[in-house]
């Protein structure tokens, strides 16, 4: 048998094929091509993809004939489908406005119309094949003013290039609580076990209110009882003494106790310091880029292991010193 012989094009998307396309059956053909034109013979290749003979021959001349084109999966007869294309989009249509299991959907649709009865597995292959996939469900944000969203939007990207430049300093400000139990995790765990701690009583708990610079420097302080309005202007404060060649700029939220008179007349006060308060649209976590810091903090930080009192205290302080360095988010 000739040598077949392939061009440097060739030989590149053979290999590409032979490993990424999607098929089985397709990247084995492209490595057999390969390996034919490596100088193996016919049987050498058959005994290397424990294939019969005539099928390798049947891939050499389809690709003298077709190139490319001839190594991949045609059409396979079968037994028709149960369900029409109408019927399989009526049930694309039932899954994106009721949603709920499969079968849920098989019952409901079976109140709507005829149709061949068919199995769990065959619906759940129907609605993959419409691009669907079975998730969690989750509960959306309260409506927002996307106008006052986007116009704040669009502030914290200038101000952010003025803090670039050094002509301020923006701060990304909230509070936290960490409870004696973790949140649940993510991790690895031998097949058969399961990683499980024993829950303690939410009452010992530990709040840390936190301003994130926006170069990734973070201040922050703790403590084991609830936080007040008065400890805010007391952690506001800290940062307006500490000394500043530029205005300091504080990103915070709705909350009730970053609102009211007394409130007012500290914002009045501090901006004297050069310390001002920007307050962001009612729901808009994602303005706020010290919110990452805390979900990182609670769900991947954090150990697996149920810890009150001073231990509770140790680690989350030990979390809040390693920030930076030993603990890292990517905020892009």
């Amino acid at each position: 048998m000739k040598l077949l012989e392939l061009s440097k094009d060739e030989g590149r998307t053979l290999r590409e094929m032979g490993i990424f396309h999607p098929h089985p059956r397709t990247r084995m053909r492209a490595q057999g091509i390969l390996r034919l034109s490596q100088g193996l013979t016919l049987q050498q290749t058959a005994d290397e993809f424990m294939v019969h003979l005539n099928s390798v021959e049947q891939w050499r001349q389809r690709w003298k004939k077709l190139g490319l084109a001839g190594l991949y999966e045609g059409r396979h007869t079968g037994r028709p489908r149960k369900w029409t294309p109408e019927q399989r989009q009526a049930l694309g249509e039932l899954a994106q406005s009721e949603g709920g299991t499969v079968v849920a959907l098989l019952r409901h649709i079976g109140k709507q119309q005829e149709h061949a009865p068919i199995s769990e597995n065959t619906a759940v292959r129907y609605l993959k094949e419409m691009n669907f996939s079975y998730k969690r469900y989750r509960y959306s944000l309260k409506k927002r003013n996307q106008k006052a969203f986007e116009y704040a939007s669009e502030v914290i990207g200038k101000l952010g290039q003025l803090d670039h430049e050094q002509q301020c300093e923006l701060l990304y400000f909230d509070e936290s609580g960490f409870s004696p139990n973790p949140a649940v995790q993510y991790g690895w765990t031998r097949i058969g076990e399961t990683r499980s701690v024993e829950p303690l009583a939410h009452r010992q708990r530990v709040n840390v209110l936190g301003a994130l610079r926006h170069d990734g420097q973070l201040i922050w302080t703790t403590q084991q009882r609830p936080t007040t309005r008065d400890d805010v202007i007391a952690f506001f404060d800290q940062i307006a003494d500490q000394p500043h060649s530029v205005p300091r700029i504080i990103l915070l939220d709705n909350a009730g106790i970053h609102k009211g008179d007394v409130m007012e007349k500290h914002r009045r006060r501090s901006a004297k310091k050069g310390l001002c308060l920007y307050y962001l649209p009612p729901y808009s976590p994602e303005l706020n880029r010290i919110e990452i810091l805390w979900k990182h903090a609670k769900y991947f930080w954090r150990r697996f292991a149920s810890v009150n009192g001073a231990d509770l205290l140790a680690e989350i302080q030990s979390l809040m010193k390693g920030f930076g360095t030993e603990f890292t988010v990517n905020f892009g």
